[in-house]
């Protein structure tokens, strides 16, 4: 199965650059992933070309998507009421044919909250502490429930060994390390994120499982991930 995933458009200060990483993918996927931030200060009528101009590249092709930090919370419900061809992921699952492929997907947490999130959002701190090991019942849940593949969807980054190129003081606002142990227990079997726009690194390993950044700023291009 071919995955091509990208995030961090910030339509439309990016939409060029994603029309024409577009235009150069010359594979056809069967599954299309947005990882998050798709949408500059949640514009929510900019996502319109992005999906549009998929769409048209690749009719019939499913479109999965999480949420990042510029599509707001609590717009989750206007997002899935407009873009009703993209099957929309918030700490939550979907199971492909017989169990062939299960992605989770979730925004993802940090190791600390951004000064505006912890006086804006009740709860962040503790949420993002707790999320990882919500994330982790999901997966050891539908690995005991016969899913021959796993794969996690965060907009958010996972793991400090993916931020490479951007500010270390910048770290905790970039990813969870506690994801970390999540991978490292190997029910997942991939990991895609975005967010990290400096990022120099495409893939990175923990154990063994890969961890895509594939943040458009960064990677130029839509990630081809084969599973």
């Amino acid at each position: 199965m071919i995955i091509l995933a990208t995030s961090d458009v910030h339509s439309p200060e990016y939409l060029s650059l994603f029309m024409e990483a577009l235009r150069k993918t010359e594979i056809t996927p069967d599954i299309v992933v947005f990882a998050g931030d798709m949408v500059e200060k949640n514009k929510v009528f900019m996502l319109k070309p992005v999906v549009e101009a998929t769409m048209k590249k690749f009719p019939g092709v499913r479109i999965i998507a999480v949420f990042g930090n510029d599509e707001y919370r609590d717009y989750e419900k206007l997002y899935v009421s407009i873009y009703k061809e993209i099957t929309w992921l918030n700490d939550d699952y979907l199971i492909i044919g017989d169990r062939d492929l299960c992605i989770v997907g979730t925004r993802g947490a940090l190791d600390k909250p951004t000064s505006w999130q912890a006086k804006n959002i009740p709860g962040i701190q503790k949420y993002y502490a707790e999320l990882p090991y919500r994330i982790e019942q999901i997966a050891s849940q539908l690995r005991s429930q016969g899913c021959k593949k796993i794969v996690l969807i965060s907009h958010y980054g996972v793991t400090r060994k993916n931020l490479e190129g951007e500010k270390e003081d910048s770290y905790p606002y970039l990813a969870s390390t506690k994801f970390e142990r999540v991978i490292r227990r190997e029910i997942l079997d991939c990991v895609i994120h975005g967010h990290v726009h400096l990022g120099v690194n495409e893939v990175v390993y923990v154990r063994d499982v890969p961890v895509y950044n594939v943040s458009l700023p960064g990677r130029k291009k839509l990630v081809e991930i084969k599973i």
